[in-house]
């Protein structure tokens, strides 16, 4: 690789390809250590009672409005491991060398949408049909939704069927992106493991016809994840908040739930970044350049989220019909107005005045302490929203025949199985990407030498920087 006067070489010490290989495909690679064996019970111990408390919710329901926190759950475990793969999507379509010893920690969020759509089913029990009182009101009068002539359950079904397409295409994502290293563990491991990777990389032996294929299955899949994504954003807000509340008419909404699940699937990877560095071993794979990288990424989308914050909320705001005026009661200034402001701060003025900083965002500590505020206030977020959708109007009846929202309703605060609830499902998430990682490399190996292949470690003035190739 030539080099101008001003460019001269840098010792490299990044590891090779036999030590990658003997660490991330080696036998030793997955062996569990203490710590990491106590948290995995730990997790188990907390998705248990996640369980419990989805039993005894069925056993003291009174109504629709007791299942808003476990809405909000959902909600922002969709909004976080549902976006996190798109941090592998993104920047690959761009060529971005970075993004490769990350790609695999953001793929592995697709695992816990096919979890997400199960935990759905419950919900669904809960989610009033569309001619539910036809006897009553005649069959011309439905409840407001997106789904004008469909039938009755129409949104039961195809809420479902979106998750599950979501889940699926994100699962094959993460599947092919994982081929070639179930390869090199069918050549290296040993054990159960060698075995399951003879299995999985179903005969990937790296020749040029396979890699062709791969890539190409990479760049539909990731696609197809995309666009489903988006549909599933769309349609899961707009039914189990918007139709809920009377009154609320928001274009703009759906959008603004898709942006906030891009800020909160980047703040995901940066912190799995961050843990695969502090307790994972993975100093030499993911670094200063990564976290970097996703602190601007993360930036971009804080001002994304009040941008579109801002735009769904002034239509309310000067329109200041009764329906308006009630809908900002409901989600900004009534029950839920101190809750309002704390997500405002921990979402958007706290992290981007942590971010705008450059030596902050260049750091391997900044991004992670702003990811860490984010991804709590989302979920603060999502309670504010899900949680007031689901207490509005409570009878189902009345949810059909009203077009305003007259009653303010309580604020609604957890009781001990909301609890059980909002700690229980985000551990089984997690647990269920720490099991799959005993299988899979936390760092994509052959990602990480296909960077090698196109990179030069030199000096440039006064810095260390690496020179990047032009990919294929």
């Amino acid at each position: 690789m030539a080099t101008s006067s001003l460019i001269t070489d840098a010792p490299d010490d990044r590891p090779s390809n036999i030590e990658s290989t003997a660490l991330l495909a080696g036998e030793g690679r997955t062996a569990a250590g203490t710590g990491l064996k106590r948290f995995m019970w730990l997790l188990a111990t907390l998705s248990l009672v996640g369980f419990v408390g989805i039993v005894f919710r069925f056993i003291n329901d009174d109504g629709r409005q007791d299942w808003g926190f476990y809405a909000a759950t959902l909600a922002w475990m969709l909004t976080v491991f549902g976006g996190a793969p798109m941090v592998a999507i993104a920047p690959a379509l761009a060529k971005a060398n970075w993004v490769r010893p990350v790609a695999r920690i953001a793929s592995l969020g697709a695992i816990v949408t096919a979890i997400i759509a199960l935990l759905m089913i419950p919900l669904l029990f809960k989610f009033p049909a569309l001619t539910e009182f036809s006897e009553v009101l005649g069959d011309d009068v439905r409840r407001r939704s997106i789904w004008f002539d469909s039938p009755k359950y129409a949104p039961h079904f195809w809420n479902v069927l979106i998750l599950l397409t979501l889940a699926l295409v994100g699962l094959a994502m993460a599947y092919v992106m994982a081929i070639p290293d179930f390869a090199a563990i069918r050549d290296h491991g040993s054990g159960w493991k060698q075995r399951w990777g003879k299995k999985l990389a179903r005969g990937f032996y790296g020749r040029p016809q396979q890699w062709e294929w791969l890539k190409m299955r990479i760049g539909i899949t990731g696609a197809i994840y995309f666009a489903m994504l988006l549909y599933t954003n769309f349609t899961f807000s707009l039914d189990f908040a918007v139709s809920l509340v009377p009154g609320w008419k928001d274009s703009v909404f759906p959008f603004y739930h898709t942006i906030s699940s891009f800020q909160a699937g980047l703040a995901f990877v940066i912190i799995g970044v961050w843990a695969a560095r502090r307790w994972g071993g993975m100093n030499k794979y993911v670094g200063q350049e990564q976290m970097w990288s996703l602190g601007k990424f993360m930036l971009a989308t804080t001002l994304l989220w009040f941008y579109f914050f801002y735009s769904s909320f002034i239509v309310f705001w000067y329109g200041r019909s009764e329906s308006d005026s009630a809908t900002i009661k409901l989600l900004v200034s009534g029950p839920y107005i101190y809750l309002f402001w704390t997500v405002f701060f921990l979402v958007f003025i706290i992290p981007w005045w942590i971010m705008i900083w450059n030596k902050v965002r260049d750091s391997v500590w900044g991004p992670p302490i702003a990811a860490f505020i984010i991804l709590f206030g989302l979920f603060l977020d999502r309670i504010r929203i899900y949680v007031a959708s689901w207490s509005a109007v409570p009878d189902d009846l009345e949810l059909a025949t009203t077009s305003v929202l007259q009653e303010m309703p309580d604020t609604m605060w957890p009781d001990v199985f909301d609890v059980f609830i909002m700690v229980g499902l985000p551990a089984l998430g997690l647990l269920s990407i720490l099991l799959v990682t005993r299988l899979v490399p936390l760092v994509s190996l052959w990602e990480v030498q296909q960077s090698r292949l196109i990179t030069k470690p030199v000096r440039f003035l006064r810095s260390h920087v690496q020179l990047v190739g032009k990919p294929d």
